[in-house]
């Protein structure tokens, strides 16, 4: 039987931004989700510490590269799930 190890960071909310990273085996994933009825910017320096330097990113519903060391905008009750 093989061993896995998998953590899970959580970032504390601010303004309805919810966020979060896991990591397991070979990848890790951002997950972002604005619970607020309208349209927010996340500053790149909330999520930096969760990503640790990575400048990119792969967002997996629609496979668009993301700029991880830029500002993200959320739509209204939106999540994204980033994998780097």
């Amino acid at each position: 039987m093989t061993s896995t190890t998998k953590t899970v960071k959580y970032h504390i909310p601010q303004d309805g931004i919810y966020m979060y990273a896991r990591t397991g085996e070979s990848k890790k994933e951002l997950i972002i989700v604005n619970s607020k009825d309208a349209e927010q910017t996340l500053a790149s320096h909330h999520y930096s510490v969760l990503t640790e330097s990575i400048a990119t990113g792969k967002e997996l519903a629609s496979g668009k590269q993301i700029d991880l060391t830029k500002d993200m905008t959320l739509g209204a009750r939106q999540s994204l799930i980033i994998e780097f």
